[in-house]
């Protein structure tokens, strides 16, 4: 069975460093964006299992993003 597929969406390279070290290491593929433009761009292009989303990005928040994503 091939790993789950995350795609986290933060604008903090701190953060995004963080978290995608977590996830890989318990073994998932992670994909990155930066802010909520690049995040829906990521999900047209692969749909994620899961989505880590920031609220508060340059471009497109992450409120935003969601909404865009459940409609």
């Amino acid at each position: 069975m091939s790993p789950k597929y995350i795609l986290v969406v933060e604008d903090e390279p701190d953060q995004m460093d963080t978290i995608v070290t977590m996830l890989e290491s318990k073994g998932f593929e992670v994909g990155q964006a930066f802010d909520g433009v690049e995040g829906l761009e990521a999900v047209e292009s692969r749909r994620p299992d899961l989505i880590v989303l920031d609220v508060m990005m340059p471009r497109k928040d992450g409120w935003t993003l969601c909404t865009e994503l459940k409609s």
